[in-house]
């Protein structure tokens, strides 16, 4: 478990360094997002065939259903506002962090499971929160992508808190 959550961090802290490193543009934050929903979907299936405990079962299904609601609304800006999504090495990071996360994931079970989804739901979106409030937002020049990211970034810190909570109900 403190491999595992010592690897969170340095991949948290890599994603972190690379988006502070370049400039963002709508064409990039907008696969970012997508990227970054993509991600949760993903994890939120593998928990909820393989999580042990309701409250990780219910939130799995919580991030599946509002993380594809969120991929499809920025995907649906990207064509409205006529904004082109560009792989980066942003997003590019992002996606073999994810699947990182999910083959790292598939190798524990039970309890452990449980602890280690949650663990990498808070690392996750602790990261999320703190790249929209100090690049994303900041960055977006549309600004239907800016309230877009604005009220996403409400969704995220919701989604931190129950992960939080969750995860010290696991202890």
């Amino acid at each position: 478990m403190k491999k595992y959550s010592a690897s969170l961090f340095t991949v948290a802290s890599l994603l972190l360094f690379a988006l502070n490193c370049f400039a963002l543009d709508d064409t990039h934050i907008t696969e970012i997002m997508k990227t970054a929903n993509t991600g949760e979907i993903d994890a939120g299936k593998l928990a909820k065939k393989r999580a042990t405990k309701d409250s990780v079962k219910t939130f799995a299904e919580k991030m599946v259903k509002e993380h594809t609601d969120n991929r499809d609304k920025v995907k649906e800006i990207s064509k409205d506002q006529d904004i082109k999504m560009v792989d980066s090495d942003e997003s590019k990071m992002l996606k073999d962090d994810a699947k990182k996360k999910i083959k790292d994931l598939k190798k524990v079970k039970g309890g452990e499971f449980d602890k280690a989804y949650m663990g990498t739901q808070v690392a996750m979106h602790q990261q999320l929160l703190d790249d929209l409030d100090q690049k994303l937002i900041p960055q977006a020049k549309n600004p239907k992508l800016k309230s877009y990211l604005e009220e996403t970034r409400t969704h995220v810190q919701n989604h931190l808190n129950d992960a939080k909570t969750i995860q010290t109900e696991l202890q």
